[in-house]
């Protein structure tokens, strides 16, 4: 479950990334897309009754900089 848990936090991080980048040349369709994941990915911990807590309250989806 351990291998599990890390592979999902990578995924969410690496769709964030996605996402950002999406924002941030200006492709609203794929940033869509990748917040979608993002949400399938949460959704799938919480049906393997993985707890994320507080590990994003701190994350904003919007672009940086």
């Amino acid at each position: 479950m351990r291998e599990f848990m890390l592979t999902l936090h990578l995924r969410i991080h690496d769709a964030i990334t996605a996402m950002r980048r999406a924002h941030a040349v200006g492709d609203d369709d794929l940033a869509l897309s990748q917040a979608g994941e993002v949400e399938d990915l949460v959704e799938l911990a919480a049906r393997n009754g993985i707890d994320l807590g507080t590990c994003y309250d701190s994350l904003s989806l919007a672009p940086t900089g």
